[in-house]
Protein backbone atom coordinates (compact mmCIF):
# COMPACT_ATOMS: atom_id res chain seq x y z
CA UNK A 1 0.00 0.00 0.00
CA UNK A 2 1.42 3.48 -0.95
CA UNK A 3 1.88 5.37 2.21
CA UNK A 4 0.51 9.06 1.69
CA UNK A 5 3.17 11.74 1.21
CA UNK A 6 3.15 14.42 4.29
CA UNK A 7 2.30 18.38 3.28
CA UNK A 8 2.79 21.78 4.54
CA UNK A 9 -0.60 21.43 5.34
CA UNK A 10 -0.02 18.31 7.95
CA UNK A 11 3.16 20.51 9.50
CA UNK A 12 0.92 23.52 9.70
CA UNK A 13 -1.93 21.37 11.52
CA UNK A 14 0.52 19.40 13.86
CA UNK A 15 2.00 22.55 14.72
CA UNK A 16 -0.78 25.00 15.31
CA UNK A 17 0.32 27.42 12.75
CA UNK A 18 -0.93 28.36 9.47
CA UNK A 19 0.34 26.98 6.05
CA UNK A 20 1.97 30.16 4.34
CA UNK A 21 4.34 30.43 7.89
CA UNK A 22 5.22 26.54 7.48
CA UNK A 23 6.07 27.08 3.76
CA UNK A 24 8.02 30.27 4.96
CA UNK A 25 10.04 28.42 7.35
CA UNK A 26 10.96 25.41 5.50
CA UNK A 27 11.79 27.39 2.23
CA UNK A 28 14.17 29.67 4.09
CA UNK A 29 15.90 25.71 5.52
CA UNK A 30 15.91 24.89 2.12
CA UNK A 31 17.81 27.66 0.69
CA UNK A 32 20.60 26.93 3.89
CA UNK A 33 19.22 30.32 5.48
CA UNK A 34 19.02 30.11 9.41
CA UNK A 35 17.08 33.36 9.93
CA UNK A 36 13.39 33.09 9.64
CA UNK A 37 11.63 36.85 10.45
CA UNK A 38 9.52 34.87 12.54
CA UNK A 39 9.36 34.07 15.84
CA UNK A 40 12.51 31.53 16.85
CA UNK A 41 10.72 29.34 18.86
CA UNK A 42 8.03 28.90 16.31
CA UNK A 43 10.45 28.16 13.65
CA UNK A 44 12.07 25.71 16.06
CA UNK A 45 8.78 24.12 16.38
CA UNK A 46 7.73 23.50 13.06
CA UNK A 47 11.23 22.25 11.83
CA UNK A 48 10.52 19.57 14.86
CA UNK A 49 7.03 18.22 13.66
CA UNK A 50 8.82 18.16 9.87
CA UNK A 51 11.05 15.84 11.32
CA UNK A 52 8.83 14.13 13.69
CA UNK A 53 6.67 13.69 10.69
CA UNK A 54 9.55 12.24 8.25
CA UNK A 55 8.35 15.50 5.64
CA UNK A 56 10.37 15.14 2.32
CA UNK A 57 9.75 18.75 0.31
CA UNK A 58 8.97 18.22 -3.34
CA UNK A 59 11.06 19.01 -6.51
CA UNK A 60 8.95 22.19 -7.04
CA UNK A 61 10.96 24.67 -8.95
CA UNK A 62 12.43 27.53 -6.32
CA UNK A 63 13.47 31.17 -6.24
CA UNK A 64 17.02 31.31 -7.99
CA UNK A 65 19.69 32.87 -5.73
CA UNK A 66 19.28 35.77 -7.72
CA UNK A 67 15.85 36.14 -6.26
CA UNK A 68 14.25 36.85 -9.25
CA UNK A 69 11.63 34.73 -11.59
CA UNK A 70 10.11 37.62 -13.21
CA UNK A 71 7.13 35.66 -11.58
CA UNK A 72 3.78 37.30 -9.81
CA UNK A 73 0.81 36.13 -8.43
CA UNK A 74 -2.80 37.84 -8.04
CA UNK A 75 -5.52 36.19 -6.01
CA UNK A 76 -9.31 37.91 -5.83
CA UNK A 77 -12.32 36.79 -4.92
CA UNK A 78 -14.50 36.36 -8.17
CA UNK A 79 -14.53 36.98 -12.01
CA UNK A 80 -17.36 35.58 -13.82
CA UNK A 81 -20.22 36.68 -16.56
CA UNK A 82 -17.00 37.39 -18.92
CA UNK A 83 -14.25 35.14 -20.54
CA UNK A 84 -12.57 35.62 -17.21
CA UNK A 85 -14.79 32.38 -16.02
CA UNK A 86 -12.08 29.88 -17.22
CA UNK A 87 -9.77 31.84 -14.37
CA UNK A 88 -11.47 29.41 -12.16
CA UNK A 89 -9.13 25.96 -13.04
CA UNK A 90 -6.34 28.49 -12.30
CA UNK A 91 -4.77 28.96 -15.90
CA UNK A 92 -2.05 31.54 -16.99
CA UNK A 93 -1.70 33.98 -19.58
CA UNK A 94 2.29 33.56 -21.06
CA UNK A 95 4.29 36.58 -21.87
CA UNK A 96 8.20 37.00 -21.27
CA UNK A 97 7.75 36.99 -17.06
CA UNK A 98 4.89 36.31 -14.87
CA UNK A 99 2.91 37.32 -12.08
CA UNK A 100 0.64 35.45 -9.69
CA UNK A 101 -3.08 37.04 -9.60
CA UNK A 102 -5.77 35.41 -6.24
CA UNK A 103 -9.20 36.18 -7.18
CA UNK A 104 -11.87 35.64 -4.52
CA UNK A 105 -14.32 34.40 -6.68
CA UNK A 106 -13.97 34.43 -10.28
CA UNK A 107 -17.88 35.15 -10.83
CA UNK A 108 -17.75 38.96 -10.19
CA UNK A 109 -17.45 41.36 -13.06
CA UNK A 110 -15.83 43.55 -10.94
CA UNK A 111 -12.75 41.47 -10.31
CA UNK A 112 -12.94 39.76 -13.78
CA UNK A 113 -12.47 43.85 -15.20
CA UNK A 114 -9.53 44.00 -12.78
CA UNK A 115 -8.34 40.83 -13.71
CA UNK A 116 -8.25 41.99 -17.54
CA UNK A 117 -6.83 45.29 -16.53
CA UNK A 118 -3.43 44.04 -14.79
CA UNK A 119 -3.23 41.07 -17.29
CA UNK A 120 -3.06 44.14 -20.09
CA UNK A 121 -1.03 45.99 -18.10
CA UNK A 122 1.24 42.84 -17.05
CA UNK A 123 1.95 42.46 -20.98
CA UNK A 124 3.18 45.68 -21.54
CA UNK A 125 5.62 45.50 -18.31
CA UNK A 126 6.56 41.67 -19.93
CA UNK A 127 5.10 40.10 -17.10
CA UNK A 128 2.60 36.89 -17.15
CA UNK A 129 -0.28 36.96 -14.80
CA UNK A 130 -1.16 33.52 -12.92
CA UNK A 131 -4.55 33.66 -11.46
CA UNK A 132 -6.09 32.09 -8.98
CA UNK A 133 -9.85 32.25 -6.95
CA UNK A 134 -10.92 32.17 -3.18
CA UNK A 135 -14.33 32.32 -3.97
CA UNK A 136 -14.35 33.65 -0.12
CA UNK A 137 -12.26 31.31 1.61
CA UNK A 138 -9.31 31.89 3.35
CA UNK A 139 -8.21 27.70 3.04
CA UNK A 140 -8.32 28.23 -0.38
CA UNK A 141 -6.17 31.34 -0.64
CA UNK A 142 -3.75 29.61 1.67
CA UNK A 143 -3.76 26.79 -0.27
CA UNK A 144 -3.19 29.10 -3.16
CA UNK A 145 -0.04 30.99 -2.20
CA UNK A 146 1.37 28.11 -1.11
CA UNK A 147 0.85 26.63 -5.06
CA UNK A 148 2.39 29.84 -6.30
CA UNK A 149 4.75 30.01 -4.01
CA UNK A 150 6.41 26.67 -5.23
CA UNK A 151 6.33 28.43 -8.45
CA UNK A 152 9.07 30.97 -7.54
CA UNK A 153 6.95 33.87 -7.82
CA UNK A 154 8.11 37.47 -7.30
CA UNK A 155 4.85 39.05 -5.81
CA UNK A 156 1.70 38.90 -5.06
CA UNK A 157 -1.49 41.31 -5.21
CA UNK A 158 -4.38 40.01 -3.20
CA UNK A 159 -7.85 40.70 -2.37
CA UNK A 160 -8.53 39.71 0.77
CA UNK A 161 -10.82 37.66 1.68
CA UNK A 162 -12.62 37.20 5.26
CA UNK A 163 -11.35 35.79 8.30
CA UNK A 164 -7.76 35.71 6.42
CA UNK A 165 -6.05 38.31 8.34
CA UNK A 166 -3.67 36.41 9.65
CA UNK A 167 -2.59 34.54 6.41
CA UNK A 168 -1.42 37.82 5.01
CA UNK A 169 -0.30 38.91 8.22
CA UNK A 170 2.16 35.97 7.54
CA UNK A 171 3.52 36.66 4.06
CA UNK A 172 3.56 40.57 4.97
CA UNK A 173 5.69 39.84 7.74
CA UNK A 174 8.06 37.31 4.94
CA UNK A 175 8.82 39.71 3.15
CA UNK A 176 7.19 39.17 -0.01
CA UNK A 177 6.48 41.89 -2.15
CA UNK A 178 2.81 42.10 -1.43
CA UNK A 179 0.03 44.37 -2.35
CA UNK A 180 -3.59 44.31 -1.51
CA UNK A 181 -6.20 45.50 -3.37
CA UNK A 182 -10.13 46.48 -3.05
CA UNK A 183 -9.70 45.45 1.05
CA UNK A 184 -6.94 45.83 3.57
CA UNK A 185 -6.36 44.21 6.71
CA UNK A 186 -6.53 46.38 10.07
CA UNK A 187 -3.51 47.34 11.36
CA UNK A 188 -0.82 46.11 8.94
CA UNK A 189 1.37 48.14 7.20
CA UNK A 190 1.77 46.72 3.81
CA UNK A 191 1.31 48.50 0.50
CA UNK A 192 -2.43 48.83 -1.07
CA UNK A 193 -4.90 50.12 -3.77
CA UNK A 194 -8.13 50.79 -2.83
CA UNK A 195 -11.40 53.13 -2.88
CA UNK A 196 -12.44 55.71 -0.45
CA UNK A 197 -15.68 53.50 0.37
CA UNK A 198 -16.55 56.14 3.05
CA UNK A 199 -16.85 58.77 0.79
CA UNK A 200 -18.66 56.79 -1.94
CA UNK A 201 -21.26 55.37 0.69
CA UNK A 202 -22.29 58.72 1.90
CA UNK A 203 -22.61 60.08 -2.04
CA UNK A 204 -24.85 57.36 -2.96
CA UNK A 205 -26.80 58.02 -0.24
CA UNK A 206 -26.72 61.89 -0.39
CA UNK A 207 -28.10 61.29 -4.22
CA UNK A 208 -31.20 59.27 -2.80
CA UNK A 209 -31.83 62.34 -0.19
CA UNK A 210 -31.67 64.75 -2.95
CA UNK A 211 -34.67 62.89 -5.14
CA UNK A 212 -36.37 63.46 -1.57
CA UNK A 213 -36.05 60.17 -0.45
CA UNK A 214 -36.24 59.84 3.24
CA UNK A 215 -36.72 56.03 4.21
CA UNK A 216 -33.32 54.71 3.28
CA UNK A 217 -32.17 51.26 4.38
CA UNK A 218 -29.08 49.27 2.91
CA UNK A 219 -28.99 46.07 1.86
CA UNK A 220 -25.13 44.55 3.13
CA UNK A 221 -23.03 41.55 3.30
CA UNK A 222 -22.03 40.08 7.00
CA UNK A 223 -18.85 39.92 6.08
CA UNK A 224 -16.55 41.60 8.01
CA UNK A 225 -14.70 43.08 4.78
CA UNK A 226 -13.11 46.52 5.23
CA UNK A 227 -14.61 48.04 1.78
CA UNK A 228 -17.93 46.98 3.15
CA UNK A 229 -17.51 48.29 6.47
CA UNK A 230 -16.67 51.58 5.40
CA UNK A 231 -19.83 52.01 2.54
CA UNK A 232 -21.79 51.23 5.47
CA UNK A 233 -20.27 53.80 7.87
CA UNK A 234 -20.48 55.95 4.56
CA UNK A 235 -24.36 55.42 4.85
CA UNK A 236 -24.78 56.09 8.26
CA UNK A 237 -22.74 59.30 8.26
CA UNK A 238 -25.06 60.28 5.67
CA UNK A 239 -28.14 59.30 7.28
CA UNK A 240 -27.00 61.35 10.22
CA UNK A 241 -25.67 64.53 8.55
CA UNK A 242 -29.41 65.15 7.13
CA UNK A 243 -31.21 64.31 10.02
CA UNK A 244 -32.31 60.81 8.85
CA UNK A 245 -30.14 59.07 11.17
CA UNK A 246 -33.64 57.11 12.96
CA UNK A 247 -34.47 55.80 9.96
CA UNK A 248 -30.54 54.27 9.19
CA UNK A 249 -30.96 50.46 8.97
CA UNK A 250 -28.75 48.08 7.78
CA UNK A 251 -29.41 44.65 6.25
CA UNK A 252 -26.70 41.86 6.74
CA UNK A 253 -26.52 39.12 4.28
CA UNK A 254 -24.70 35.84 4.10
CA UNK A 255 -22.80 35.44 0.54
CA UNK A 256 -24.07 31.80 0.34
CA UNK A 257 -27.61 33.35 1.55
CA UNK A 258 -28.57 36.05 -0.83
CA UNK A 259 -32.63 34.25 -1.55
CA UNK A 260 -33.64 35.77 1.66
CA UNK A 261 -32.95 39.55 0.44
CA UNK A 262 -36.71 38.54 -1.12
CA UNK A 263 -38.01 38.36 2.33
CA UNK A 264 -36.34 42.00 3.39
CA UNK A 265 -37.52 43.40 0.36
CA UNK A 266 -41.27 42.64 0.97
CA UNK A 267 -40.75 43.21 4.96
CA UNK A 268 -39.20 46.54 4.39
CA UNK A 269 -42.50 47.34 1.47
CA UNK A 270 -44.99 46.72 4.65
CA UNK A 271 -42.65 49.58 6.73
CA UNK A 272 -42.73 52.16 3.41
CA UNK A 273 -39.26 52.19 2.87
CA UNK A 274 -38.84 54.24 -0.27
CA UNK A 275 -35.22 53.58 -1.42
CA UNK A 276 -32.54 50.82 -1.17
CA UNK A 277 -28.54 50.89 -1.30
CA UNK A 278 -26.80 48.25 -2.19
CA UNK A 279 -23.44 47.33 -0.89
CA UNK A 280 -22.17 45.49 -4.30
CA UNK A 281 -23.59 44.90 -7.64
CA UNK A 282 -23.99 41.27 -6.85
CA UNK A 283 -26.60 42.41 -4.51
CA UNK A 284 -27.82 44.85 -6.19
CA UNK A 285 -28.76 42.04 -8.91
CA UNK A 286 -30.89 39.93 -6.54
CA UNK A 287 -32.23 42.96 -5.31
CA UNK A 288 -33.62 43.91 -8.85
CA UNK A 289 -34.58 40.44 -9.61
CA UNK A 290 -36.76 40.21 -5.54
CA UNK A 291 -38.39 43.72 -6.86
CA UNK A 292 -39.55 42.47 -10.43
CA UNK A 293 -40.29 39.29 -9.55
CA UNK A 294 -42.89 41.00 -6.92
CA UNK A 295 -44.63 43.03 -9.74
CA UNK A 296 -43.11 46.13 -8.05
CA UNK A 297 -41.46 49.28 -10.30
CA UNK A 298 -38.27 50.89 -9.80
CA UNK A 299 -38.24 53.88 -9.53
CA UNK A 300 -41.79 54.25 -8.24
CA UNK A 301 -42.10 51.60 -5.45
CA UNK A 302 -38.71 51.25 -4.62
CA UNK A 303 -35.71 53.24 -5.73
CA UNK A 304 -31.50 52.44 -5.61
CA UNK A 305 -28.47 53.41 -5.75
CA UNK A 306 -25.40 51.11 -5.52
CA UNK A 307 -21.73 50.17 -6.24
CA UNK A 308 -20.40 49.36 -9.57
CA UNK A 309 -22.56 48.42 -12.61
CA UNK A 310 -24.58 45.53 -13.38
CA UNK A 311 -26.34 43.60 -16.15
CA UNK A 312 -29.74 44.60 -15.19
CA UNK A 313 -28.98 48.02 -15.03
CA UNK A 314 -28.08 47.88 -18.87
CA UNK A 315 -31.47 46.88 -19.66
CA UNK A 316 -33.47 48.28 -17.01
CA UNK A 317 -31.56 52.10 -16.63
CA UNK A 318 -33.09 52.08 -13.11
CA UNK A 319 -30.55 53.05 -10.52
CA UNK A 320 -31.19 56.45 -9.41
CA UNK A 321 -26.72 56.82 -8.85
CA UNK A 322 -24.33 54.49 -8.76
CA UNK A 323 -20.39 54.31 -7.91
CA UNK A 324 -18.34 53.60 -11.05
CA UNK A 325 -15.48 52.63 -9.53
CA UNK A 326 -11.80 52.92 -11.78
CA UNK A 327 -11.06 49.58 -12.46
CA UNK A 328 -8.25 50.91 -15.24
CA UNK A 329 -6.71 52.58 -12.02
CA UNK A 330 -7.03 49.58 -9.87
CA UNK A 331 -5.01 46.98 -12.27
CA UNK A 332 -2.46 49.78 -13.05
CA UNK A 333 -1.86 51.17 -9.91
CA UNK A 334 -1.66 47.54 -8.40
CA UNK A 335 0.42 46.23 -10.79
CA UNK A 336 3.17 48.62 -10.96
CA UNK A 337 2.73 49.39 -7.38
CA UNK A 338 3.95 45.42 -6.76
CA UNK A 339 6.58 46.10 -10.08
CA UNK A 340 7.93 48.63 -7.32
CA UNK A 341 7.91 46.68 -3.98
CA UNK A 342 9.68 43.40 -6.54
CA UNK A 343 12.39 46.17 -7.43
CA UNK A 344 13.09 47.49 -3.90
CA UNK A 345 12.83 44.17 -2.04
CA UNK A 346 16.52 44.43 -0.22
CA UNK A 347 14.68 47.74 0.85
CA UNK A 348 11.78 46.92 3.16
CA UNK A 349 9.92 49.05 5.13
CA UNK A 350 8.36 51.33 2.96
CA UNK A 351 4.71 51.23 1.98
CA UNK A 352 2.07 53.10 0.07
CA UNK A 353 -1.26 53.25 0.21
CA UNK A 354 -3.22 54.93 -2.98
CA UNK A 355 -6.95 55.63 -2.13
CA UNK A 356 -8.41 56.09 -5.50
CA UNK A 357 -11.87 58.60 -5.47
CA UNK A 358 -15.41 57.26 -6.93
CA UNK A 359 -17.24 58.42 -9.29
CA UNK A 360 -21.03 59.09 -8.49
CA UNK A 361 -23.33 58.55 -11.65
CA UNK A 362 -26.28 60.19 -11.49
CA UNK A 363 -29.66 59.56 -13.65
CA UNK A 364 -31.94 62.68 -15.05
CA UNK A 365 -34.19 63.13 -12.79
CA UNK A 366 -36.85 63.67 -15.77
CA UNK A 367 -35.78 60.42 -17.60
CA UNK A 368 -36.51 57.91 -14.52
CA UNK A 369 -40.19 57.45 -14.88
CA UNK A 370 -39.76 57.22 -18.75
CA UNK A 371 -36.98 54.64 -18.53
CA UNK A 372 -38.91 52.44 -16.27
CA UNK A 373 -42.18 52.51 -18.16
CA UNK A 374 -40.40 51.72 -21.56
CA UNK A 375 -38.90 49.36 -19.59
CA UNK A 376 -42.16 47.66 -17.98
CA UNK A 377 -43.91 47.92 -21.16
CA UNK A 378 -40.90 46.30 -23.21
CA UNK A 379 -40.83 43.55 -20.29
Amino acid sequence: MRTKRVTIKDIATEAGVSIALVSFVMNNKADGKDTYRVNKETAQRILEVAQKLNYQPSNAPRTPPSGKTNTIAAIVPATSNTPFAALRDLHSFPTRRSSDLIVSDISNKFFADIARCIENHAYKHKYTVLFGSTDENPQKLENLIEVFRNKGIDGLIVVPCEGADEIIRDIAHQNIPLVLLDREVPDLEVSSVVLNNRRAGYETTEALIRRGFTRIEMISYSMGLSNIREREEGYRRCMLAHGKGENATIHHLRHDKLAKIEDIIREARQRRVEAFLFATNTLAGQGLSAIFRNGWRVPQDFAIACFDTNEAFDIYKTAIAYVRQPIEQFGTEALDLLIKNIEQRDKPGSCTRIVLTPEIVESAPEEELLRADHAMAEG
